[in-house]
């Protein structure tokens, strides 16, 4: 497909504004005979659906990095999104994760698309990345050219997009949004100048840097916390959309203490924080992780403390 010099009207259907919540992927508690956690469908498309069901604007990821990606399989990845557009019933967009090589990339996306996925996030892969940004261009528009869904390049630490390559993405016929979470605020200003604000900055951080970002123009931002706290999340993003600072400085606050025991006790906390809502968890695939009962007890009482539960 060759490039396309008027995106605006995928990316207006799209609409790249809102909560992208990174949606954990839930595991079955019992081994397979290759000694791994199995992904739980059911559970996937019961959650797409409580998640579908909450008021406001939101996207639901599917198998980004708090969903495990790098610990499933393509086809494991494609089930999952079948699960949860099922779930979703249309009431939101939901977004897979892709990537590998290209050509897998290419695969993963073309499925994705098959399956009923809005978009597609396109996560790095550094043998891809250390071959320099002639690479990733071409990665990019072999993607895009495969598929008629919104696409999303994810800018990292790993794959810090120079402003150049920035502004050759915006051009492509279904780039909906650039994904920013190489923790450079001030980037995501760069970003919109770059691109005359005709491309959506969506960023990383989580709930406490949402203020800071939006401040700088980003009009969406991505969660795992949200897998708990989804209305209060598109709350915070309502009022700092609406540029109301003090409102958005209120939620930043009382996401403050969230934030902090994720760092302690890392995705177990969500996973166990869905299980209190009655919804599917399990352990994290590769460790095995799971709360224990004093890690139970804290999440539980600080639920219920903001609200939660």
């Amino acid at each position: 497909m060759p490039v396309n010099n008027n995106p605006a009207g995928l990316r207006a259907r799209f609409g790249a504004g809102g909560v992208y919540v990174f949606v954990m992927t839930p595991f079955k508690t019992s081994r397979n005979r290759r000694g791994q956690y199995e992904p739980d469908l059911e559970g996937m498309e019961s959650n797409a659906r409580y998640f579908a069901g909450i008021e406001g604007p939101k996207t639901l990821v599917i198998c980004g990095g708090s969903g495990e990606f790098h610990s499933l399989t393509a086809r494991e990845v494609i089930d999952l999104a079948t699960a949860a557009v099922s779930g979703a019933e249309s009431r939101c967009q939901i977004v897979a994760g892709v990537g590998g090589t290209t050509r897998n990339a290419v695969s993963m996306s073309e499925r994705a698309q098959g399956a009923g996925c809005d978009g597609v996030l396109v996560m790095p892969h550094p043998p891809e990345v250390k071959r320099g940004e002639k690479v990733l261009y071409e990665r990019h528009r072999a993607i895009s050219g495969a598929i008629d869904i919104g696409l999303i390049p994810f800018r990292a630490g790993a794959q810090l997009l120079s402003p150049q390559l920035v502004t050759r993405l915006e051009k492509m016929s279904n780039v909906v949004a650039i994904k920013e979470e190489s923790n450079a605020v001030d980037w995501v200003r760069t970003g919109v100048r770059l691109t005359g604000g005709q491309l959506p900055i969506i960023t990383g951080g989580g709930e406490n840097m949402v203020p800071y970002y939006y401040l700088a123009g980003s009009v969406g931002f991505t969660t795992g916390m949200a897998n708990i706290s989804l209305a209060q999340s598109m709350e915070l993003h309502r009022v700092a959309l609406a540029r109301d600072w003090d409102k958005a400085m209120e939620w930043r606050d009382y996401f403050e203490p969230l934030t902090q025991m994720r760092g302690e006790l890392g995705n177990a906390m969500l996973k166990g924080g869905l299980e209190m809502l009655g919804l599917a968890g399990g352990p994290i695939r590769q460790t095995g992780a799971t709360l224990d009962a004093a890690g139970r007890r804290k999440v539980r009482k600080l639920m219920k403390e903001t609200g939660l539960l």
